[in-house]
């Protein structure tokens, strides 16, 4: 995926950047994830839940999975601002597509998602998806966002070890409901 992506305008004159997906549409990570359970998780070696360029779900009884990453795009001058890159693939896609063999899995117990929800940063100029919430039935959340490094992404997760150092704080971001079967509107 690109390292950046280009915004779209808002009818308010705000830029927005969207998730940048490949392998699937919002609709089949929504039916993925809640079809099946997350049975593992990878990243890089020496990568941190802190900041990974890279954080990989795996999904049991499939070869799916999720490859999470975040895009880093200029908005004014020096600033810019992260969004959330989401890959839906198959180990059984060939090599050049499949799990990298430099990622580290790690299983997991075994997480049901009942709840996908968007973490969105909105200011006066922009509107960024730049995270997932992955809920189970007892609260329990799984948070991916783009993260402090450029291009990186944060997870805070049950199994997550350190910090959660997204982007912005979480306090800051807006929580929406991943949108399913219906045409994605200007703001």
């Amino acid at each position: 995926m690109k390292p950046f992506i280009t915004s779209e305008l808002t009818l308010a004159g705000k830029q927005l950047f969207r998730f940048q997906l490949e392998g699937g549409d919002l609709e089949s990570i929504s039916g993925l994830t809640h079809s099946h359970r997350i049975a593992a998780y990878a990243m890089p070696p020496k990568h941190t839940f802190e900041a990974a360029w890279i954080f990989v779900l795996c999904f049991e009884d499939s070869n799916t999975f999720l490859e999470l990453s975040s895009a880093c795009t200029q908005i004014v001058d020096w600033e810019e601002i992260g969004s959330l890159n989401i890959r839906m693939d198959s180990n059984d896609a060939g090599e050049s597509k499949s799990i990298a063999s430099y990622l580290s899995k790690q299983e997991i117990l075994p997480f049901s998602v009942r709840i996908i929800q968007k973490l969105i940063y909105e200011d006066d100029d922009v509107i960024s998806e730049c995270g997932l919430v992955l809920s189970g039935a007892d609260g329990t959340e799984i948070v991916i966002a783009a993260g402090i490094p450029s291009g990186s992404v944060s997870v805070a997760a049950p199994f997550a070890e350190g910090s959660f150092e997204p982007e912005f704080p979480l306090v800051t971001y807006k929580r929406e409901p991943l949108e399913l079967g219906v045409e994605r509107p200007s703001r």
